[in-house]
């Protein structure tokens, strides 16, 4: 069983980018303080608490934020993690059944921090093909969902732990496809905890 608070093996950080209006963003490398989590929707929160403090690199669980298709909790991680213990340690508790989803912070210029929610927003090209088409064929590639249709070609779509990735990286996805004209991960902003 994968340890995340072993040695990140002294690998360098990832650097992660979202698209914004054609224009590649910089996120920089993953928070090491807090990650996002969402758990199955029967869990009450007193369930979800217990269910994340079984974890030793989970100091303190946050009040639930709320998006379009989940709760999602700022989740204080301990300290002196690296980010690579941290990308170990979102693998790591996605493997729980009672998780729906996890995802890293970033903190950005200002001192926010950035969490990647589970939700992202795609429009599609108009004319060449029904847009309908074009979002049920990628969502099927991806294990996303349409969450809402927000006009006839922009659409809310949600990541969780069976995608092939979370809200940022599936927005990175559908951007590089043909017939998409934008993708852009939601993020929830948060103070440190």
């Amino acid at each position: 069983m994968l340890n995340p608070l072993q040695a990140g093996g002294g690998m360098p950080c990832i650097a992660h980018t979202y698209y914004y209006n054609d224009a590649e963003k910089s996120l920089g490398t993953v928070y090491s303080g807090m990650i996002l989590l969402s758990f199955s929707q029967e869990l009450t929160q007193e369930a979800a608490t217990a269910a994340a403090g079984q974890y030793a690199f989970i100091e303190e669980m946050g009040q639930p934020i709320h998006t379009n298709s989940a709760r999602l909790y700022p989740v204080k991680l301990a300290a002196g993690l690296s980010c690579q213990q941290v990308e170990g340690a979102i693998s790591e508790v996605s493997k729980d059944p009672a998780v729906a989803y996890a995802a890293p912070y970033f903190e950005s210029a200002g001192g926010k921090l950035l969490g990647v929610s589970n939700e992202f927003i795609v429009s599609v090209e108009s004319g060449r093909q029904p847009a309908e088409q074009v979002i049920k064929r990628l969502t099927a590639a991806t294990r996303t969902e349409v969450v809402t249709e927000l006009s006839a070609n922009t659409f809310v779509l949600r990541a969780d732990k069976n995608s092939r990735g979370n809200a940022l990286e599936m927005a990175n996805f559908f951007h590089k496809q043909p017939l998409i004209k934008h993708a852009e991960p939601d993020f929830v902003v948060s103070v440190s905890m």
